[in-house]
């Protein structure tokens, strides 16, 4: 009788595999994603429906045939409407014109496939798609009409080795002679040999015969397990796919072994080379602070001639009026100028920095994985990068205490205040000599007006001069205060760059917590590990078939 065999095996084999699946997430190596998709791809064939697929011409008994092997006679009541119909054990794929169920419990997890006639060529090219992935073929050949049986041509596309089993059941055999009855099977033999270049397996069934029947199903079972696409041989592909992951695990947990009686003192090795690096770059600390301290002295050029540009060479009410804001805007250019120099100072250091620590973690990878069996993989220069952006935005936020503590602001705005008076006065005389003017003229008072107008360019002119006077001597005042700045700079900045140089190190030192912490935890997680490695070992290799 049909029935799937070996469900108690496939259920063992498939957990027990899901638990070697399942540690490869406690074991979390790399090398185990291979073997583990493996395994995964081996549970999911061996779970796929095993089919058998009868094929032959209208009225040659497939349907009774069915029937008489599944031991229920509904199956020969019911034929299929279109091309084929597919009978199932409580599994429905959503297609009621080509699938039925089937309450018979012996066929969980298989799929019978009915067909009508095969000399119709519609339906042999509907059936065609399904018989390369068919467990079985049963190739029904009514007796009467062997050579006219359309099974011929449709199996002879279907490989010898790696395809489905294919059968031949001879039907209505009591319809010929004795003679012929007894020839009649090596006559299909040979037949099979002519037109399908191998022989198959030939047996003349009765399908009303429910013991004969029953016995050709017994027969089909064995020739779906012993072919190459069997659920034997997938429960077996699964169990040796298992078997192969859970090999792998036992050598990475052997490896991690050998790591965790590793003596820690290479790991001390490797703290000793960053505390070496540490040291010379301590080394340059104060060639550094002298290089930001002048940043001080080069922005101030820069700042005097924006602060030119925008004083201009003569007297006007504009500049007046903008006066009061000079000092803070002066001194936050100058603050913005001294920041921009010091950034690219410290962008620039901190480039040859990651260049000389991508150097060292290429020097130490071998090593590790060597020593170890640690792999750490290619330099993380994107994560060390932005540690170094938060390391440089501190650092520019810590320069505006200088600037804070020598009170540039407000030097800066008591200097362009004290301007105001003369500046005032001047406009002012400027402004009223240019109305007297405008009334003299209207008077018709010409040469008093002329007059006011000299007057008022001579007011121009000495403001302009004053002016220009003015502007020089607050560029020089203002050159005089990069000095300080550069002094107070040079004591604040000394401790700030040992921090930062200190810091980045660190952020070095922290690209190493994890492979760190990975060869630590070995100790504590690698027994339970190697245990539970072992049992689902034993546990699958006791759950296959035996032959």
């Amino acid at each position: 009788m049909l029935k799937r065999c070996y469900r108690a095996q496939e259920s063992l084999v498939r957990y027990w595999a899901q638990q070697s699946v399942e540690l490869c997430a406690d074991i979390d190596d790399e090398s185990l994603i291979e073997p583990k998709m493996a395994v995964e791809a081996a549970i999911e064939r061996m779970g796929q429906d095993r089919r058998v697929v009868l094929i032959g011409a209208s009225g040659c008994g497939k349907s009774e045939l069915l029937a008489g092997m599944v031991g229920c006679p509904v199956l020969a009541r019911v034929h299929p409407v279109h091309h084929y119909l597919r009978w199932r054990y409580l599994n429905n794929d959503g297609n009621a014109e080509h699938c039925r169920f089937l309450p018979e419990a012996c066929l969980s997890g298989m799929e019978l496939v009915n067909t009508r006639g095969c000399e119709q060529p519609s339906v042999a090219e509907a059936v065609a798609p399904l018989l390369p992935g068919a467990d079985v073929v049963i190739a029904v050949v009514d007796a009467r009409e062997v050579q006219a049986s359309p099974v011929w041509a449709m199996m002879e596309p279907l490989p010898e080795e790696g395809g489905p089993a294919c059968l031949v059941a001879l039907t209505h055999t009591d319809a010929l002679d004795a003679e012929h009855t007894v020839m009649l099977s090596e006559t299909v033999r040979n037949l099979c040999r002519e037109r399908l270049g191998r022989s198959l397996p030939v047996y003349q069934i009765n399908p009303t015969h429910a013991a004969l029947a029953e016995d050709f199903g017994n027969k089909v079972v064995a020739a779906m397990e012993s072919s190459s696409g069997g659920l034997r041989a997938a429960i077996r592909e699964t169990m040796k796919c298992g078997s192969d992951l859970l090999y792998k695990q036992g050598s990475v947990l052997k490896a991690r072994d050998a790591v965790a009686r590793t003596d820690s003192g290479f790991l001390q090795g490797i703290e000793q080379e960053i505390d070496n690096f540490l040291v010379r770059q301590m080394q340059g600390v104060k060639n550094c602070v002298l290089n930001y301290s002048a940043a001080a002295q080069r922005s101030m050029p820069r700042l005097i001639q924006h602060l030119k540009r925008s004083l201009g060479w003569f007297l006007s009410p504009v500049v007046l009026m903008r006066l009061e804001h000079y000092g803070p805007a002066s001194e936050n250019l100058y603050y913005r100028l001294v920041l921009d120099d010091v950034s690219n100072q410290q962008e620039e250091l901190d480039k040859q920095f990651v260049v000389s620590c991508g150097g060292h973690w290429r020097s130490v990878r071998p090593r590790m994985k060597q020593t170890l069996q640690c792999e750490i993989g290619d330099f993380p220069a994107a994560d060390l990068e932005a540690e170094l952006q938060q390391l440089r935005n501190r650092l520019q936020s810590s320069l505006y205490e200088p600037f804070r503590g020598l009170k540039l602001r407000s030097a800066f705005t008591s200097l362009f205040k004290s301007q105001v008076d003369w500046m005032h006065f001047l406009v002012v005389c400027f402004c009223i000599a240019l109305i007297v003017a405008g009334l003299l003229g209207f008077l018709a008072f010409d040469e008093l007006a002329q007059m006011m107008l000299v007057a008022a360019g001579a007011c121009w002119l000495l403001g302009s001069l004053i002016h220009f006077l003015v502007v020089r001597k607050i560029c020089l005042l203002m050159r005089t205060s990069a000095e300080p700045l550069r002094e107070s700079l040079t004591e604040q900045l000394d401790e700030l760059v040992q921090d930062m140089i200190v810091s980045r190190v660190a952020a070095y030192r922290r690209l190493y917590t994890e492979p760190r912490q990975r060869v630590a935890a070995y100790e504590t997680s690698l027994a339970p590990l190697q245990q539970r490695q072992s049992e689902i070992f034993r546990q699958l290799r006791s759950a296959a078939p035996r032959v």
